[in-house]
């Protein structure tokens, strides 16, 4: 077998029931972890520290080296980078100082490293989605510019995320630039400072006469328009987990499944490791990250994958994401029947349940409030004994994994070429609609609440991993109006769609199931006539044209036999 590319999954191991004092160590490290975690996103979030996140490594050794100053020299260096305006270094630092010198539970040192390379790493990938979305909206922000190659040489330059004028720009600074260094440290120094002076000369050369104050402007009202959608990770002070790299953790040399934990420092004193057992069989290997849902803690690992090389032969089917069911292909096959049962069976047993305890709730506080003692240990007693949330949150894990379980077998059906309406099926490329696009609420309370458990997010990362592995072409077209559109006339119309799962075209007279025809329609889009990020309006524009012209577009690959007995069958029923 051929294999190219690995690709990096998350397997989840579960771990044996946990002592009450070990538990307690757990919080208490999640705590600490998530408390320096959030000290280094406040910093790294700073004017003088954003830029930082791209050079980590070199930060947290100047940390270091700070931290194991005497104390003079120390309150020196921090005099120093106040007057120096690096106000947000030397708080940072005098918190990571104050830690390392309490009495009191703190991380150890190889733990507030982890939680420095994960801040910086979740923040490098925030700026890099904000330099993608300017760049997908280049007409919108930068369109004036079109005619004028200097001034998008220019533009192009600040839009490095990686380099200290992206940052001058979204602070509201004109950024110029600089003659480069040399950095003797570094092997063919002199080769790598000759590159880099040439290519400032080149540059300073091209935007000699570009207004860069006007351009800078711009360049920062987009960057502040394009931040206001896409929000900072988010951090809380009390965590949930923490991570632990090859040097934090251990295996028992007698007991495989025993694994042995760094834990947290009291003072000066190391505490000893804490001792957890893996249920089941797993190698472990790299960072593991401790997660706690719902009081119950689980382990995380990340293992390569070796994935298939690109298939050459086979079938191109278009993916339509149901709701009673995974999806539907455009050949007529239906995959994950049962998934809309569980969904609705799970989403009404919480609306029930909720409704129950909320009717709990308000008896207690009532009783809460009164003079009474009686009625006070009433509400104490409904408070413990009837408003617990340990069977419900074991119900919901329950309910979760089976959802998820139905999602990976009805991605396998289709990768493998197995199950009902796909025996023998070879895909070799899948067309799926953009399943990151927002969803509006425009029914029913009940079906927008049903709705609210879909798991598009999961299904998506699924048909993302599985198809990744097993060499298929994963392609995502603009899904606007596709359960509208008549597969045999592209008449559209949202008088076509006469029911939630059928189709009758007002102008053919074709009737089918709806999430066929969007398959169909998806398929069909595929060429690359509809822009992927359109708008509604524009699409049912485009349809109409294309209606009305009665354009040529690429139909469907024709279907095998079994899957058109399947698909009449079914219709059949259906009718």
């Amino acid at each position: 077998m051929k294999t190219g590319k690995t690709l990096s999954l998350t397997v989840t191991s579960s771990l044996a029931p946990i002592p009450p004092e070990t538990q307690a160590d757990l919080d208490l490290l999640c705590e600490l972890y998530g408390r320096t975690l959030q000290k280094f996103q406040m910093a790294f979030c700073t004017h003088e520290l954003r830029q930082k996140v791209w050079n980590w490594r070199s930060f947290r050794d100047e940390i270091v080296h700070c931290l194991n100053l005497a104390q003079p020299k120390f309150d020196a260096l921090l005099e120093e980078l106040k007057a120096q305006g690096n106000r947000s270094q030397a708080e940072l630092s005098k918190f990571l100082r104050a830690q390392q010198m309490s009495e009191g539970p703190h991380l150890q040192a190889r733990h507030w490293k982890l939680c420095l390379e994960e801040t910086s790493q979740g923040l490098r990938t925030y700026w890099q989605t904000v330099k993608a979305e300017l760049k997908r909206q280049w007409g919108r922000f930068f369109g004036r510019y079109s005619n004028e190659p200097q001034t998008l040489i220019y533009i192009n330059w600040i839009l490095r995320e990686s380099e200290p004028q992206f940052y001058m720009a979204s602070q509201g600074k004109v950024p110029y630039p600089q003659p480069p260094k040399l950095n003797p440290k570094e092997t063919d120094a002199e080769e790598k400072y000759r590159k880099r002076l040439t290519a400032f000369e080149k540059l300073k050369k091209d935007i000699e006469n570009v207004k860069r104050y006007a351009v800078a402007k711009r360049v920062y009202c987009a960057i502040k328009k394009v931040r206001r959608k896409i929000r900072l990770p988010h951090c809380r002070l009390s965590s949930n987990r923490a991570d632990f790299d090859c040097s934090c953790w251990r295996l028992n040399s007698k007991d495989q499944n025993e694994l042995r934990l760094t834990s947290y420092a009291e003072g000066k004193k190391k505490r000893q490791p804490i001792a957890l057992r893996i249920l089941g069989k797993g190698a472990l290997r790299g960072t593991l990250q401790l997660i706690k849902k719902f009081d119950v803690y689980e382990l995380r690992v990340c293992r390569l994958v070796l994935c298939k090389e690109q298939r050459s032969e086979g079938e191109i089917l278009g993916f339509d994401t149901g709701y009673t069911e995974v999806g539907a292909l455009s050949n007529g096959a239906f995959v994950g029947q049962k998934f809309g049962e569980k969904l609705t069976r799970y989403s009404d047993y919480c609306k029930e349940k909720g409704q129950k305890r909320n009717k709990l709730w308000a008896k207690a506080r009532e009783l809460g409030n009164s003079a009474k003692e009686k009625d006070r240990r009433k509400a104490q007693t409904i408070f413990k004994h009837n408003l617990g949330r340990k069977k419900h949150n074991a119900k919901y894990r329950r309910a979760q994994d089976s959802i998820k379980q139905e999602v990976n077998k009805a991605i396998s059906s289709i990768v493998n070429g197995k199950g009902k309406g796909l025996d023998g099926v070879i895909v070799k490329e899948l067309v799926i609609e953009k399943l990151s696009a927002h969803m509006g609420k425009t029914r029913s309370k009940n079906w927008n609440r049903r709705l609210s458990s879909w798991v598009r997010g999961y299904i998506r990362q699924c048909l993302e991993q599985k198809c990744k592995q097993f060499g298929i072409r994963l392609t995502q077209v603009n899904a606007c109006h596709s359960s509208r559109v008549c597969p045999a006339c592209f008449y559209p119309s949202k008088e076509n769609r006469v029911s939630t799962d059928r189709v009758k075209c007002r102008q053919c007279g074709y009737e089918g199931h709806a999430d066929t025809c969007a398959a169909k329609e998806i398929l069909r889009r595929r060429s690359g006539d509809i822009p992927l990020y359109a708008p509604p309006g524009k699409v049912l524009e485009m349809l109409m044209v294309q209606y009305q012209r009665g354009l040529e577009v690429p139909k469907a690959p024709p279907f095998s036999c079994k899957t058109r007995l399947y698909e009449s069958e079914v219709e059949k029923k259906d009718l």
